[in-house]
């Protein structure tokens, strides 16, 4: 019976370890979404003080000036999308995390139970081993 408890143990340990791994990954993903929101800061700053901008150009400057907004808008765009795939991921791996959480406490809960049953056999076991006062008696 000890077999079975220690078994639910090493699934919860192993469920653990999982979970914990990601919460690194989960960590991690975070971590790049708040690099990727400070860089679409910056992009729609540069474009916001570009606008403000206004004197008199060469038609050279303004080609050139329309090419770099044209390239910032594409990192804004390309940000933007970052941001949904990787939302989209976060969330995966929070539900891995939620699933991993709730097997390693299923687990736990099996082993409790299991040390439960097993006390009360060694229990049952020692009451049994005392001798009897009444079997002696009927001797």
């Amino acid at each position: 019976m000890g077999s079975k408890r220690k078994l639910f143990e090493l699934l919860a340990l192993k469920d653990k370890l999982e979970r914990n791994k990601h919460f690194k990954q989960a960590k991690a993903i975070t971590d790049e979404i708040q690099r990727n929101k400070s860089l679409k800061e910056k992009l729609q700053e540069i474009v916001k003080e570009d606008k403000e901008t206004e004197t008199s150009m060469t038609a050279l400057q303004l080609k050139s000036k329309k090419w770099y907004n044209l390239r910032i808008q594409e990192q804004i765009s390309a940000s933007e999308n970052k941001h949904l795939f990787l939302e989209k991921e976060n969330f995966q791996i929070q539900k891995k995390i939620a699933y991993k959480h709730h097997k390693m406490k299923n687990s736990l809960e099996k082993a409790a139970y299991q040390k439960k049953i097993e006390k009360e056999n060694s229990e049952k076991k020692e009451l049994l081993s005392y001798p009897s006062l009444n079997k002696s008696s009927e001797n």
